[in-house]
């Protein structure tokens, strides 16, 4: 009858204890008898120390007789026998005092020593007189004290017998006992030896027993994890799906909200109708995008990359996002950065904007008065990257610890009155603090009923391997007055413009303004909101000032509450800027010296251009359609991948806007099949923009392998069609030859998108990129002349992303001319001097922008 599990769990407990008690028993048996053993071989030892003392004492005091005899029988006292006698006598006394000692542990061996010791003291005394009388002593006096000498040293010798046998009985014992401890050793030895065997016999057969145990525990573990697997998968495959399905009639919903709005015909009812369906889209999309990063992370699918990115432009980006929504509460919206964090660092800036944008909106969101604001601060770990802790603060209803609780769990609302005024899918701080964590650091709140919360977290992040940007000195450094009661706004501009190498000079309220002595170099004033007036108040006053006349005033306003543009006028502000305060408002009006009244800055004109659409949904046609209208665009649309690829054989066009799922052939295998037919005809390779709903990992990269060259993901509005299709649009031409001739030589603004504001750095910046040119130019001349065309196509491809991006419209399209021209020797050389008169048309412009020396 077999044991139970349970049986056998038990005789294993009850085994182990009881084999581990013999082991223990058996070696401290063994360590005791080794104990033994080692006594007694050290016991032996000192019976051989004492008999090595006892001849030694011998041999001394023989030699000191036989030196003394040979002067008594010479009757010679020569100064060597003396000194050699001397020597002697002191061996001996030497050897009897360590005798003395090594048998001090046994009395009957230390009472023999005591009676050698008169026999041998006695000796001593005549061997001394000896050898003093010796001078005076004659022939028969020496023989006799020769002969007295002789039995006085039989009386010692007689004593060292009796030690010797005294000594030899002792060794002999203790050489008995260590053989039987020995032979005691030995046993134990093989005693332990043979229940070592039986155990290691033991622990096989239970080794292999729980071998077997393991194996079936470790093949039905694999099933559970490939069953685990299995469900993840199929669960992402599913919420990648959903999300497919949802995204795309979304970008119908939201492309038309979208569409809507710039209606200009439709009244305020239409419009306040249209903005609660795009906010019931974005809320919607906010929902989706949730979800899906919920699921990137359980799956362990969401990607981190690490760049190089500055610190400030995150926390603008992150403010701007949520500062019309701040207005509209008279919130102030700032951070502060202390002043030892590095500003350029090395991570993943897109999940720091992730965390920031969460937390923010949520204070944002349920904070009705008061402010929002965040804190940047570092602390440095020894060997480690250092540590960023980032702090938002608000004036909200506070949270109590028991809400606390479950803010971190998915799809928990901790209260149900604000959940239902603000939407949400409690996913947000889930997520983040998952985030966070992969980020290297932790996330926490401090709050309480009635006083705010404060929601931190800490991530690492490495000092990017750059220079600081140098202070800029706007206004040539001059001097900012602020008039501003809030000291959150007040604290925030001062930090940012004094950033900008100018001075600063607050004041809270009309009082102060009032006492203020004049301000030497007084460059820029602006006016916030200040304590107990109004901002007419301190128009009146500033325009008594002497300081003030002819310098620009700004107004800081909630742009729902911004004056008439004449009203601004008749109190001499020449501009206003939006509150809470955006830091890119007053750098621009104080960097480009200029003044704009309307908060927003005009696009520039998208160039002209024929695009296909490939898209099977009826609705995103027609939306996509009038997108693409209002742009000023050609359009050409077909249906599924077979009719694209035929369009693009028969037709030209600029930019190809491509689906990935459509009927009969998929957007990929249509790109695949355009890039083929390009290249086995030469024909000029079109730019191919992916514009599908699937946002999984994995799914640009698999646009890109296609062939395609760039990712728009569904939904989008007008403003990222436009920032998508333009770069595109400006480099690819349908008619060269015209085209680049009524292309303008310079974008402004694509231009400005590249630069620093440093004057010195982007003039830097600018110079190498003309020299880079010039080697460029000089190698598709070379390549030219040689007839290498694989040369001449490279030479011009490497140029062409670089002066696209900096805006040199003209140029980039000649450049792209000349990669895909049809090596025509005379075509070239004419594309060359083109080139030339172009790069010249481009430095004459920057020189008149102050980019480029008047002698470059």
């Amino acid at each position: 009858m077999s044991l139970s599990p349970i049986a056998k769990v038990r005789s294993s407990i009850i085994s182990v204890p009881l084999i581990t008690a013999i082991i223990v028993a058996l070696c401290v048996l063994l360590y005791w008898q080794s104990g033994q053993i080692q006594k007694q071989q050290e016991w032996i030892d000192h019976s051989y120390q004492v008999k090595l003392e006892v001849e030694g004492l011998n041999r001394s005091l023989r030699e000191a007789e036989s030196t003394q005899r040979a002067m008594l029988l010479t009757g010679s006292g020569e100064a060597q026998l003396q000194e050699d006698f001397a020597l002697l006598l002191k061996s001996v006394m030497t050897h009897y005092e360590k005798l003395k000692v090594l048998v001090s542990d046994n009395p009957d061996q230390s009472k023999l020593v005591e009676d050698v010791y008169e026999s041998l003291t006695k000796r001593l005394e005549m061997l001394d007189k000896n050898a003093r009388d010796l001078i005076n002593m004659d022939q028969v006096e020496r023989s006799a004290r020769i002969l007295v000498g002789v039995k006085l040293t039989k009386e010692v010798e007689d004593g060292f017998e009796k030690i010797r046998d005294a000594e030899k009985k002792l060794l002999t014992i203790r050489s008995m006992e260590l053989r039987a401890s020995a032979t005691r050793l030995l046993l134990f030895a093989t005693c332990g030896s043979a229940l070592g065997l039986g155990v290691m016999l033991l622990s096989v057969y239970q080794e292999n027993k729980n071998r077997k145990q393991r194996a079936i525990y470790q093949s039905r573990l694999s099933d559970a994890r490939d069953t685990a697997l299995d469900s993840v998968q199929a669960t992402s495959i599913f919420v990648a799906s959903v999300s497919h399905e949802i995204r795309t009639p979304m970008n119908g919903v939201l492309g038309a909200a979208d569409l809507l709005q710039q209606d200009r015909r439709l009244d305020r009812g239409q419009r306040e109708l249209v903005e609660t369906i795009r906010y019931s889209g974005e809320a919607l999309l906010n929902l989706i995008n949730d979800i899906l990063d919920l699921s990137k992370l359980q799956a362990g699918k969401m990607d981190f990359h690490s760049e190089d990115f500055y610190l400030t432009e995150i926390l603008d980006e992150t403010l701007n996002l949520f500062s019309d929504a701040a207005g509209r509460k008279h919130l102030e919206l700032a951070y502060r950065i202390d002043p030892d964090v590095p500003k350029h660092l090395r991570g993943d800036a897109r999940r720091l904007r992730q965390v920031l944008v969460n937390l923010v909106g949520n204070a944002v969101k349920f904070t009705e008065r008061g402010s929002v604001y965040v804190e940047v601060g570092q602390r440095i770990q020894n060997g480690e990257a250092p540590v960023f802790r980032f702090q938002v603060i608000d004036t909200g209803p506070g949270i109590s610890l028991e809400e606390q609780k479950q803010l971190f769990v998915p799809f928990s609302q901790v209260n149900a009155a604000l959940s239902r005024r603000h939407s949400g899918t409690g996913l947000g701080l889930a997520i983040s603090r998952e985030i966070v964590q992969r980020l290297g650091g932790s996330m926490g709140l401090e709050s309480s009923p009635g006083s705010g919360s404060t929601f931190w977290f800490t991530a690492l992040f490495e000092v990017a391997q750059m220079q600081e940007d140098a202070h800029e000195r706007l206004c040539n450094g001059g001097t900012l007055l602020l008039v501003e009661g809030r000291d959150l706004t007040s604290e925030s501009i001062t930090q940012h413009v004094q950033t900008w190498g100018m001075q600063v000079v607050s004041v809270p309220d009309l009082h102060s303004l009032k006492t203020l002595p004049t301000i030497s170099g007084l460059a820029v004033i602006v006016i916030g909101q200040p304590l107990g007036a109004s901002w007419k108040d301190v128009t009146e006053q500033l325009a008594k000032r002497n300081d003030a006349k002819g310098q620009p005033w700004f107004l800081l306003s909630y742009p729902h509450e911004q004056p008439s543009a004449d009203l601004l006028a008749a109190n001499r502000i020449k501009a206003c800027l939006r509150f809470p305060f955006r830091p890119s408002d007053l750098y621009d009006l104080l960097v480009n010296d200029r003044v704009n009244s309307e908060t927003d800055v005009e696009e520039v004109p998208m160039p002209v251009g024929r695009v296909l659409l490939v898209e099977d949904n009826p609705i995103n046609q027609r939306i996509f359609g009038r997108q693409l209208e209002m742009l000023g665009l050609d359009l050409v649309i077909c249906g599924d991948g077979h009719e694209g690829v035929e369009a693009r054989i028969n037709g030209n066009f600029d930019v190809i806007l491509m689906d990935c799922q459509l009927p009969t052939l998929d957007g990929f295998e249509a790109t695949r099949q355009i890039r083929a037919w390009e290249e086995e005809t030469g024909k000029r390779r079109i730019p191919i923009i992916a514009v599908t709903a699937h946002v999984m990992t994995g799914d640009a990269e698999a646009c890109y392998q296609a062939g395609m060259d760039d990712y728009l993901p569904k939904p989008f509005d007008l403003v990222k069609l436009r920032r998508k299709l333009g770069p595109w649009l400006q480099s690819a031409v349908t008619n060269p030859v015209e085209e680049v001739a009524s292309l303008e030589i310079l974008d402004k603004e694509q231009l400005g998108n590249c630069l620093s504001g440093e004057l010195e750095f982007d003039t830097d910046l600018i110079k190498s990129v003309f020299n880079e040119l010039a080697l460029r130019r000089m190698d598709m001349e070379k390549a030219m002349l040689n007839e290498d065309d694989a040369a001449w196509k490279g030479s011009a491809h490497r140029s062409v992303g670089t002066t696209s991006t900096l805006g040199f419209v003209a140029l980039a399209a000649e450049l792209s001319l000349a990669e895909h021209d049809d090596d025509d020797k005379a075509k070239r050389a004419a594309c060359l001097k083109k080139i030339d008169v172009l790069i010249s048309q481009t430095k004459e412009k920057l020189k008149a922008m102050d980019l480029l020396p008047i002698d470059s």
